[in-house]
């Protein structure tokens, strides 16, 4: 009686660890076919090309693709890119899939509780989007996967009203590093248009984790008037806001970025003294080689190595004062003095620009 039900529970032990093992197999299986790895059928796949070689028109295409399963349609769609269509087939190929059915349920995913599947929606709407889809697109910017933003981000190529931009723009202090390098990429194709929403979004009562993304976007755009607002921060009572400032006021040129930078120089905080010395490097004058020579004797060590090599980068201007320092009573000084001055200018040039 005993024997006889140790065996029962270990044979239904065994048919419920098979059962898991196929369940967890398929899984993983459709996982697959969803969000990467095949490239669609080969028949969606070879018109595909055979499209982008001339051989089909896009018809033809479009019936290839609703011979596929949804998951291989998807990758299909990826493959095929949006912006290797020739300019002559690109509109009738997007009219007609817009219509076709397996891509408004694809799209459908977008509200599925599986990333992969709005990771799938937000790729087809990357290269099918229209106006009608903007609700949708929204909901997948504020997705909590990245790479469901970033597919979603790449919808704007596709279609971008002020909304969607606002949506990106003020999402940008919460996406990831990534994901926020690929959607300043694609606001700046939209300059005109987020510029103003930009310079709007930039005042020193913003909150300090979103001004700090501002800031950087505002560089990236190129944006005049918002460099101007951002310029104004250099006094914000968040030292993460100067910082900032002083980092993006480096690439800048003009005397008032200049006198800005001075500024920053004498900052509290020393992670903005140190960017402030990075961003005078370009400015060979004399009050600027005396600020610099100055701040060889602060109490941070970064803010005496990035002031010496601004002065190392300046040429025969900056290298004089350094040797001077030499002999400075101030040993810290003299110690960096020294450092910089044994390295090679290739050696200065690369450390300056890390």
């Amino acid at each position: 009686m005993t024997y006889g039900f140790v065996a029962i529970v270990i044979g239904a032990a065994q048919i419920g660890l098979a059962g898991l093992a196929a369940v967890l197999d398929y899984s993983k299986r459709s996982r697959a076919r969803t969000a990467g790895g095949i490239i669609g059928s080969h028949e969606a796949t070879g018109s595909a090309r055979r499209l982008l070689s001339g051989e089909l028109g896009a018809p033809e295409v479009v019936a290839a693709l609703r011979n596929a399963s949804r998951n291989d349609t998807a990758q299909a769609l990826v493959w095929l890119g949006m912006e290797r269509v020739r300019p002559t087939e690109r509109a009738a190929l997007t009219e007609l899939l817009q219509k076709e059915p397996w891509v408004r349920q694809t799209v459908d995913g977008a509200h599925s509780l599986l990333w992969w599947k709005r990771l799938a929606a937000a790729r087809t709407l990357s290269f099918v989007a229209t106006k009608r889809d903007r609700s949708t697109i929204l909901l997948l910017l504020s997705d909590s996967h990245p790479a469901v933003q970033s597919a979603a981000t790449a919808c704007l190529n596709r279609y971008a009203d002020e909304e969607l931009l606002i949506r990106v723009i003020d999402g940008l202090s919460s996406a990831s590093s990534a994901v926020r390098a690929y959607q300043l990429g694609v606001l700046r194709t939209y300059a005109a248009l987020a510029g103003p929403m930009l310079f709007e979004r930039i005042r020193p009562d913003a909150p300090p984790h979103k001004l700090y993304a501002y800031i950087h976007a505002a560089a990236e755009l190129q944006d005049a008037e918002c460099m101007v607002r951002v310029a104004d921060l250099s006094t914000h009572p968040h030292p993460e806001v100067r910082v900032a400032v002083a980092r993006v006021l480096r690439s800048k040129a003009g005397d008032t970025v200049h006198v800005k930078l001075l500024s920053l120089l004498r900052d509290p905080d020393w992670r903005v003294r140190a960017q402030a010395a990075r961003g005078l490097s370009g400015v060979d004058d004399q009050r600027t080689v005396k600020e610099l020579a100055r701040a060889l004797t602060d109490t941070n060590w970064w803010v005496r190595f990035r002031a010496g090599l601004a002065l190392a980068a300046m040429g025969p201007l900056g290298r004089a004062a350094l040797a001077e320092t030499l002999t400075h009573s101030d040993r810290y000084a003299r110690d960096m003095a020294m450092l910089v001055i044994g390295l090679s200018e290739a050696s200065v040039a690369e450390l300056s620009g890390g």
